[in-house]
This record gives C-alpha cells, structure tokens and sequence, in this order.
C-alpha cells in the first residue's frame, strides 16, 4: 500500500480583504485515514480543507499533498461534476457506490427536486467513484435525517486514502476518525483517538495548565515573600552594625541611621 500523508510546514493563510491572517503557522502531518476538523464557527476548519486539497495555496509556508484530492463543500447547489458518468457507468465499483449510497438513475433531471440529503449523498458518491488519494469533506450530515446519515457514514468508513472531516456532528467524528485537529487559533492541536478522547485530553491539558498556573504564583508570591524577608533581615543586621560605637543615649545619630537605611 503506497504511504499516503498530508504535510503542512508553518503554513499561512491570508484572505484577500482579511487584515490578520486566519491560518497562521500552521505545522501538522495528516496520515492516511479520517481526521477530524473541529473547533468553533470561522475558526478556519474550511479553509484547511481546502488547503490539504489544492484549493488554496499557503502563504507563505510549505504544503506537500498527494496529487489527486477532492474538496467536497457543505453546499450542494450544483450537480456534481461526473453525476452522469456514474450514474450511467456499468462496472462493479460504480454499482457498489449507486448501491451503497441510493443513487437512483433520474437524480440529475430531479436535481432541484432532490433533498439536500440526496443530493449531498450524490456528491459523495462522485467524489469516491474517483478514488482520490485525498478526500476532505466539509459537514456532510448537517440535516440530514438518520437514514441519510447511516448511508453516508457506510460509504465514508469504506475509504481508504486520506480523509479529512469537517462536522459538528460528534458521533460521526467519533465513529469514523482517529485523530482529531482542534483548532483554537492562534492554536490548533493534533490529538489522537476520536473527538470524545481528543475533548477529554483537551479538557486534561487545560487542568494540567491551570495547575501549573496556580502553582507558579504560589511559587512567586512564595519568593517575593522570602526576597522581602531577607531584605529587612538584612536592613536590621546593617542597622545593627551602624549603630555600633554609639553612645546609648546619642538618639539623634541613631535616628539618622535609621532614616537613611529606610531610604535605600
């Protein structure tokens, strides 16, 4: 089986009208397999799909993808490039697909007819029929009934390059990917196993970090407490030696000193 991966090297995205970038220094391996895309609403989970299938290029940064990948929108306004090629082909991997996911043989003359879940279980199937060694696929069973959601998982967990999933949909990315991207700009951390076990390390990090943030102030406030003592420790030892040789009753010279050393 040829070793397929995605690679991004500190890459950066800008858009046209943007005034700060919204990838920025973004350096992460995506192995053959689903990989989930998560975070919240404009975080940049499309415009990394779109990267990792050669729809954008970075700026600046390095990018090295398989040749043949396919970007599949979460809008499906359009029938799909080769609808009618698959839906007319007779060979035994076009029967499975038409098979696996209800493709019926009218849907291109339906098209505006058509649910939004047929139509996005249509792009599906084109896009797998093509076998791309890259498929990224942008919030495929948002209203989708559960029927349409099966189906589209079915046909999803039987691909076998690299996937890359975008969703909102927490069962979908638990029961189909085994690494999850959280991106939380500036930040995006690759964790593995599904969403749920990636949520749960996640939730673990921020613990650890919190601790470690209550420890350094304790640790600070610790220090800060022992450099005062030591400075008033010292403060007292020289005020002792520079009242050495005085007279008891000189009160004036002694009350200098300590007006001076209370100054420095």
């Amino acid at each position: 089986m040829v070793d397929l991966s995605i690679l991004f090297q500190n890459v950066t995205f800008t858009y046209d009208r943007a005034t700060q970038p919204l990838i920025r220094n973004l350096s992460v391996h995506f192995p053959r397999g689903w990989t989930g895309i998560v975070g919240a609403n404009g975080v940049g989970k499309s415009t990394i799909l779109k990267l990792a299938s050669g729809g954008l290029d970075p700026q600046p940064g390095r990018l090295i993808i398989p040749e043949f990948a396919i970007y599949c929108p979460q809008r499906t306004d359009k029938v799909p490039d080769q609808l009618y090629e698959l839906i007319h082909a007779m060979n035994r991997d076009a029967f499975g697909i038409k098979g696996r996911l209800g493709i019926e043989d009218n849907w291109i003359e339906r098209w505006t007819t058509l649910s939004h879940g047929e139509r996005k279980r249509a792009q599906i199937a084109v896009a797998m029929w093509r076998k791309p060694q890259v498929l990224a696929v942008d919030e495929p069973t948002n209203h989708l009934d559960a029927e349409a959601q099966d189906l589209l998982f079915a046909a999803l967990s039987t691909f076998d390059g690299v996937g890359m999933l975008v969703s909102h949909d927490r069962k979908l990315l638990d029961d189909l990917c085994r690494q999850c991207l959280f991106v939380e700009p500036p930040d995006a951390v690759l964790r593995p196993g599904n969403f749920t076990h990636g949520l749960q390390q996640a939730q673990t990090d921020e613990m650890t970090v919190q601790k470690q943030r209550t420890q350094a102030k304790h640790d600070f406030s610790r220090i800060k407490r022992e450099a005062v003592r030591r400075r008033d420790a010292a403060s007292q030892a020289h005020r002792k030696r520079s009242k050495r040789g005085l007279a008891l009753k000189d009160h004036d010279a002694r009350e200098k000193i300590n007006l001076w050393i209370s100054n420095l």
